[in-house]
């Protein structure tokens, strides 16, 4: 497993603990990943099971003037793992 992929996961673990979920390009700047490092990790965990991710309500961005987020967080095999890992 990468380092940056360690480094998504221990965010979207952390957001887990605290019942939150992210957002890309939150996961950007919290990781200090570029937006082409981060996005095909959040893809590939999505793929593998791990993450699950859905589009924001368009009700929640009225008035904002940018696109729609897609937020992130770990599924149950994700947290196992994130769990397992030593980062």
């Amino acid at each position: 497993m990468t380092a940056p992929t360690k480094m998504v996961l221990r965010e979207l673990l952390s957001a887990h603990q605290e019942n939150h979920k992210l957002y890309g390009l939150e996961i950007c700047d919290l990781t200090g990943l570029g937006h082409g490092t981060v996005y095909p990790i959040l893809d590939r965990l999505a793929e593998e099971g791990f993450a699950q991710n859905q589009k924001e309500d368009k009700k929640d961005r009225v008035g904002q003037g940018r696109p729609l987020r897609i937020y992130y967080w770990l599924t149950e095999k994700g947290v196992k793992k994130a769990n397992s890992i030593r980062y």
